[in-house]
């Protein structure tokens, strides 16, 4: 009577250590009917389908009918032909003396699908919608960063929903010389391989590169792959796959990779539905790849713009010979400072500074050695004042400005007999000069302190009127 009934079913004597299998089983796991004697328990292994453990003794299913606890759940059953995502429904039947237990397979809705079941195959056009639906709206707005959690998670929902044993993608190397498994989903009971498929030359796979450029690799049985590609047959077997499907992933215009799936144990015929399922999900995978490629092309334009308009400030603020402030830039640092200080209560000093007989220099040197006596001067400038808020700049030809925010008229002249101290220490040869044929500086300094009605263009005054005083007591010097 088990035999004869329509639905798939496994059953077994209580006690007894083999299983008997219906027509119906048989059908729905690829098993040949004259495979079906013989086999022993351990040709059928039932996995937990979200922890992938292998459910054994007391977790056994068919231990707990024996026990007489209800055995109703969802598994992963393993056949030595296929393994499938079913629901299992326990139940013991009496027949005479013998106790039956018997196990009700209720299949994901693959087989029945692509069996001509026009009702089963709409559900599940449906379904298929709803779950890519699902994942496109995930994956619109999906960052670099989310990108291989929600790949992941799309492999498995989509390796879930078409009961295949193994999902994967692999993404090729910009000059396409190399591809990698960078994602892969299992179910239970099925050994992994993306560790050991890691910057394969494509070179070696041209049957299976031949049918990727063009857009799907199909293999019902994969020992019906020609002898020509038995090196890629030898690979696909020693991974246990018996059929095998890949989608081309476009991105950028080019290909990308490529997605796919597998079965293992016994050859699968692969429908309709299945090719344009995963043809599908590839061209989703496809959109979201573009799509960042896009943001990040975006992304990187920006940059560059940002880039772009800094290097322009920088050219608009930066004397271009010395590489410190230029004039406008001290006119606008001066002014902001200023009124700062002002708002603070604080004192803020300036400093002019002329290089000696500049003009001499470049009569006797060159115009050339004078250029490289400013960009030393500037150095030993910047190296002289130790504020973080100082801004030392070329104020024009051989003249030189220093702004010292929050320093008296005291810290200022210290400051400032640094300078001509380092500047002398460079000694430069400049034998018009009267201080021992060394290049010197005079410089001018002022301080605003308590009168914040005092302009920019005042404060410069004093500080320019305190450096003609520096030059005509003797240069080389600093005057306040």
């Amino acid at each position: 009577m088990l035999q004869q009934l329509p639905t798939p079913l496994m059953f077994k004597q209580r006690g007894d250590s083999s299983y008997c299998l219906n027509t119906a089983f048989l059908s729905l796991f690829g098993i040949s009917p004259d495979s079906k004697k013989g086999s022993e328990p351990t040709d059928f292994r039932f996995y937990d389908p979200l922890t992938k453990n292998e459910l054994t003794g007391e977790n056994c299913p068919y231990q707990a009918l024996e026990k007489g606890d209800v055995a109703n759940t969802w598994v992963r059953l393993q056949t030595p032909y296929r393994s499938l995502h079913c629901f299992i429904n326990g139940s013991i039947v009496i027949d005479g003396d013998d106790e039956w237990l018997v196990f009700h397979i209720d299949a994901n809705n693959r087989v029945t699908a692509n069996n001509g079941n026009d009702s089963a195959s709409a559900q599940r056009h449906i379904e298929f919608n709803q779950l890519l639906t699902k994942f496109s709206s995930k994956l619109i707005n999906a960052n670099a960063q989310d990108l291989d959690v929600i790949i992941a998670q799309s492999l498995a929902a989509f390796g879930e929903f078409c009961d295949v044993d193994r999902c994967y993608l692999f993404e090729f190397s910009d000059d396409f010389a190399l591809m990698s498994n960078t994602h892969e989903w299992v179910a239970a009971g099925v050994s992994p391989y993306i560790d050991e498929l890691q910057n394969m030359p494509t070179k070696e796979m041209p049957y299976l590169m031949g049918y990727i450029e063009r857009g799907l690799f199909k293999v019902d049985d994969v020992r019906r792959i020609p002898d020509s590609a038995i090196a890629e047959r030898e690979e696909f077997q020693k991974e246990n796959i018996c059929s095998i499907l890949c989608s081309r992933v476009m991105a950028d215009g080019k290909t990308h990779g490529f997605i796919g799936c597998d079965i293992t144990g016994s050859p699968y015929t692969w429908s309709a539905s299945d090719m344009e399922y995963l043809k599908r999900i590839g061209d989703m995978l496809g959109n979201t790849l573009q799509n960042i490629y896009n943001r990040k092309a975006i992304q990187t334009m920006q940059q560059e713009l940002i880039e772009a308009n800094r290097q322009l400030q920088k050219l608009a603020n930066i004397d271009g010979l010395t590489g410190i402030a230029n004039r406008r830039l001290f006119n606008t640092t001066l002014e902001q400072d200023l009124a700062q200080s002002c708002r603070k209560q604080g004192s803020l000093s300036l400093l002019l500074i002329d290089v000696d007989f500049f003009k001499l220099y470049n009569d006797q040197y060159g115009h050339v050695a004078g250029d490289n006596v400013l960009q030393r001067v500037a150095e030993k400038l910047v190296q002289s004042c130790l504020g973080t808020d100082d801004l030392v700049a070329r104020y024009g030809g051989e003249e030189f400005a220093v702004i010292l925010p929050s320093t008296n008229i005291e810290q200022a002249q210290e400051i400032a007999n640094r300078i001509v101290e380092n500047v002398r220490c460079l000694g430069i040869e400049h034998k018009a000069s009267p201080h021992n044929g060394v290049l010197m500086v005079s410089i001018g300094v002022a301080t605003q302190s308590d009168n914040c009605d005092e302009s920019c263009v005042e404060l410069i005054d004093r500080a320019d009127k305190a450096l003609y005083r520096a030059k005509s007591t003797g240069r080389g010097r600093a005057c306040a």
